[in-house]
């Protein structure tokens, strides 16, 4: 495929200089078809972004041609197309939703990373434009504070309306430029100047002024590699995301009966409440499942608990006591299809005996020599019935299973 265009001229990359120019006049210079059944168009001139820098390549038209892709080999750039476009000069368009939309997100991007390397002395390590979000990969971590001062001076960048230049410097003037590139680069290299903001080596299409961003936010950051990594939105899926963030505080704020303002303080005091409710509620199920073990007490052969509101916490706590003297204490709880059990013991080595109690229950589970817990299969009306069976099957059990 390469050998088809080398003969053909260098394309004149419209998406350089004018990055809002996204209908244009071309010439068709050639249309081949591609053994994938596509076909492949070169024109003399494009302002179709063929991809790189973090950035996807744009579809849209050539004349009745619908572009799936476009992609540089060597000089020029290609456009793939399940139609042929045909020789000549052709009306041509680039989907201006998407690529507004990358433009909008790119720049911002720029306007965020030299913010941070500006006034944090941080790189930009990782850049991305996906379909959701920008991610931002910094070389060091930035705290909470120093990233919302971040987002309010990228903002403030946004407000000034800087004019978003496109350098083409000689080796010599590059030499003497501060600017950022996360690599080395040879040839011609094409810097985007972002007033004081940014400085930045790149190959992607930009805005004509930092006022059509719009807004930037950061909607999250984790830690990664020594750094962060930053989840950025930009112009206007910023000002959306914005926008239902504050009608979720505003509905929260309704239901809490508070103004939005006093939601997290409000949210605060509630969380409270239901980890008191929590303790409460877990207190009288104990007490609930003492009471029921309570009328078990003059048992010698085992103790059974079987109660749906019980959990592990609870039965490994009572399970220590109800294990005394007898051949084992069993916990079987949770809601018919996802039931839970605990069993201990101190006088048989359970985590040999676990396949035999897992299949009187039906279920699957295992553990130590003086605990197991597992999954049960039978219905909850069945396991006092299992339970009786188990006993019967371990209290026959020879004396290697015992823990002596």
């Amino acid at each position: 495929m390469n050998d088809l265009f080398k003969n053909l001229p260098p394309t004149e990359k419209i998406y350089e200089t004018e990055g809002m120019t996204l209908e244009f006049n071309a010439n068709v210079l050639a249309c081949v078809p591609c053994n994938n059944g596509l076909y492949a168009i070169v024109l003399d001139r494009t302002a179709f972004f063929p991809g790189g820098g973090g950035q996807e390549f744009d579809t849209g038209f050539i004349g009745g041609s619908s572009i799936t892709k476009a992609e540089q080999i060597g000089d020029v750039i290609v456009h793939y197309s399940e139609t042929p476009a045909v020789v000549g000069n052709a009306v041509c368009s680039v989907d201006r939703a998407e690529r507004i939309r990358r433009m909008e997100h790119h720049t911002g991007e720029h306007v965020f990373s030299g913010t941070v390397h500006k006034h944090f002395g941080l790189e930009n390590t990782g850049f991305h434009l996906g379909t959701e979000y920008v991610t931002i990969d910094t070389s060091g971590p930035l705290s909470a504070e120093q990233l919302a001062e971040a987002e309010r001076l990228a903002n403030e960048a946004v407000r000034k309306n800087d004019r978003i230049e496109i350098l083409f410097p000689s080796d010599e003037e590059l030499s003497r430029l501060e600017y950022r590139s996360k690599k080395e680069l040879t040839g011609q290299v094409r810097i985007v100047k972002i007033g004081e903001t940014d400085t930045c080596a790149c190959c992607a299409p930009h805005l004509e002024r930092t006022g059509q961003v719009g807004a930037i936010t950061i909607i999250s950051a984790m830690p990664y590699k020594g750094g962060m990594r930053l989840f950025m939105l930009a112009g206007d899926e910023a000002i959306r995301e914005l926008r239902r963030r504050q009608n979720a505080l505003k509905a929260a704020g309704e239901m809490l009966s508070v103004k939005p303002n006093e939601v997290p303080e409000a949210v605060k005091k509630l969380r409270a409440s239901f980890e008191e409710a929590g303790r409460e509620r877990a207190a009288l199920i104990s007490e609930i499942c003492e009471m029921k073990l309570s009328e078990q007490r003059k048992r010698e052969d085992y103790r059974l608990l079987v109660y749906e509101k019980a959990d592990a916490q609870i039965a490994n706590r009572l399970g220590k006591e109800q294990a005394k003297g007898v051949l084992f204490f069993l916990a079987v709880f949770g809601q018919e299809g996802a039931l839970r059990y605990v069993m201990k013991s101190d006088a048989l080595d359970l985590g040999k005996l676990a396949p035999q109690v897992n299949g009187i229950l039906g279920g699957r589970g295992g553990g130590k020599s003086g605990e197991i817990s597992g999954s049960v299969g039978v219905p909850l009306k069945d396991v006092e019935e299992c339970a009786a069976k188990i006993y019967e099957k371990l209290k026959r059990e020879p004396a290697p299973a015992l823990k002596l």
